[in-house]
Parts: structure tokens; C-alpha cells; sequence
């Protein structure tokens, strides 16, 4: 092997250290994106049940 070949497998080599870590930030943002969403959907359905409910409508949602 000569002096250039190590150079080619040390660039590989840090690619594939860039993807390592890339992949969880990416999943991460993903997972953070759906749990924002989740949250929303469920604050907005809890609000429109209490809506729905005449005995409770005069004291603010929990």
C-alpha cells in the first residue's frame, strides 16, 4: 500500500464518521419534529372536547 491509498481510507474513513453521527441528529430532529406535532394534535382535540361539555364551559381548561 503506498502513502496515497492511506490517505483515500482516511477519507473514508471519516465519511463514514460523518454519517454515524449525522443519522442519529437527523432521527432526533425527526423524533422531536413528531412529538411537537403529537403534543398539538392532542392540545387541540382536549380543547375541543371542552368545548363540548356545557356544565364545564365557564371555568378555563386545565
Amino acid at each position: 500500500m503506498v502513502r496515497a491509498d492511506v490517505g483515500g481510507l482516511r477519507a473514508w474513513g471519516m465519511s463514514a464518521v460523518a454519517g454515524a453521527i449525522s443519522v442519529p441528529v437527523v432521527v432526533g430532529f425527526m423524533a422531536l419534529g413528531a412529538a411537537v406535532v403529537l403534543v398539538r394534535s392532542m392540545r387541540e382535540f382536549a380543547r375541543e372536547t371542552w368545548a363540548r361539555l356545557p356544565s364545564r364551559r365557564a371555568s378555563p381548561p386545565p
